[in-house]
């Protein structure tokens, strides 16, 4: 059969300096120079729940006014501060672009910039160690005492957060810009922000505006510092929210602030990985990107396992991610089923030949985990050779079926050169910490060229 390549397709916490989790054979060793593909995915994630913020509307500005007059009247200015629909902001954009003359629909004060810049639609975008979002649809109102608008002002809130997998410490910006105004606002327009986290958070709330005046075209930027209490076990899950109003002395607030949410920052200390302790997103997913250029035929045998069997382990869209396997004897005893010295025979015809395996022995997705008994039982594949460069990536690029493959195998076992198979996994070592990767934590795989 030909090669398969192609047919597949925290107060006072002190920060410590990262290092490699306790070595396997799964996840082995990192070489002094760890292989550049040791990385998690640049790609952001979405929080697809974030977006739909509660806040009060349009709406609820105009029964609040209803309210007091009947209560006995507004005697004097009054403001509303109401979150727009993600349609409304759009149409308010258009509108304030277009009376500051701007054919192109650009506004003359920009969007407040982070990560975030091109995903403008207030929901919640994350990496590994990144949260962050940019909300243009915050609305100030200034009423007169006879219940007419005097002046509107569209704002846009930014924030992100910048976290380390080996530190207990992290920093969140934010900002926010007046994108446009209309008519005469109310003298002493300020900006009120409050950040609260939770505990072992500290500090556990911080105010980066308070009162603090804002016109047209203004953008204020903060950037506050927190740290997590060392935990003493186990993970600790900060959740962080936030509270903004915008008002004038002038003016009676008839509204309560805007509150929301949708940060969850996960810590621990020598628990996900050794020696060090660190913070991440829990609830993005990171992909660990393998090129066939460094792993040749151990690359290709994932790849072709990821499409050709029912599993489709670590294959997004099509299957599900894989989870790591932290426990260092569960481990062994995996490898030992698969790979064990009395259950692989290495073929002379490969060069250094090794047992290579897929589902890693340090997964809950392996198939010793799965029903198998003994590797035999896996999809069998032999790597092919195509030259002697020197350069075993080059050289053994690709795998081949042996015997016969019915798609529904739990596992596939391979003859794969020993360098190839122990440089695969000495990658999967690094970006267990490159993504602090804790017990069960979900992760994807992508086979690059």
């Amino acid at each position: 059969m030909p090669a398969l390549a192609a047919a597949a397709l925290l107060t006072g916490a002190a920060v410590q300096p990262a290092v490699s989790a306790t070595p396997t054979r799964d996840e082995r060793p990192i070489p002094a120079s760890a292989p550049a593909s040791a990385s998690t995915s640049v790609d952001k994630e979405r929080l697809d729940t974030s977006g739909k913020r509660s806040g009060p509307t349009g709406e609820d500005c105009a029964d609040a006014a209803a309210r007091a007059r009947r209560a006995g009247g507004v005697k004097r200015a009054y403001g509303c501060l109401t979150r727009l629909s993600p349609a409304e902001g759009k149409a308010a954009l258009r509108a304030a672009a277009a009376s500051a003359g701007s054919a192109s629909g650009v506004l003359a004060a920009p969007l407040p910039v982070n990560e975030c810049t091109g995903d403008e639609d207030g929901y919640w975008y994350a990496t590994r160690t990144m949260q962050c979002q940019i909300d243009p649809n915050v609305q100030y109102t200034y009423f007169d005492s006879n219940n007419q608008v005097k002046a509107t002002a569209l704002f846009a809130t930014a924030q992100q957060l910048d976290l380390k997998v080996n530190s207990l410490q992290w920093t969140e910006t934010d900002q926010i810009t007046m994108l446009s105004h209309t008519g005469t606002l109310p003298a002493g327009l300020g900006v009120s922000w409050t950040t609260n986290c939770t505990a072992p958070c500290a500090p556990s709330s911080t105010k980066p505006w308070a009162r603090t005046p804002i016109a047209d075209s203004q953008n204020l930027k903060s950037t506050s510092t927190f740290v997590a209490q060392r935990p003493t076990s186990g993970y600790q899950y900060i959740d962080v929210d936030y509270q903004l109003s915008i008002g004038s002395p002038d003016a009676i607030d008839l509204l309560p602030p805007i509150t929301w949410g949708g940060v969850e920052v996960r810590c621990d200390d020598q628990y996900a990985v050794t020696n060090t302790g660190g913070c991440v997103v829990p609830w993005y997913t990171p992909t660990l990107k393998l090129p066939r250029s460094e792993y040749g035929s151990s690359a290709d045998m994932i790849e072709w396992a990821q499409h050709n069997l029912s599993g489709h382990w670590g294959l997004r869209g099509t299957g599900q991610p894989l989870h790591r396997l932290q426990g260092d004897s569960q481990r062994r005893a995996n490898r030992n089923i698969i790979c064990g010295n009395t259950k692989f025979t290495p073929d002379p015809n490969v060069q250094s030949d090794s047992c290579d395996e897929f589902p890693f022995a340090g997964t809950y997705e392996t198939g010793a985990l799965n029903g198998i008994t003994h590797g035999k039982d896996c999809a069998q594949v032999t790597a092919v050779s195509a030259g002697t460069s020197g350069d075993l990536a080059v050289d053994w690029p690709t795998v081949t079926t042996v015997g016969t493959v019915t798609g529904s195998e739990k596992c596939v076992r391979g003859h794969i050169p020993a360098a190839l198979n122990s440089d695969l996994g000495s990658t999967y070592g690094g970006f267990v910490v490159s993504a602090r990767l804790g017990d069960n934590d979900p992760f994807w795989l992508s086979i690059t060229f």
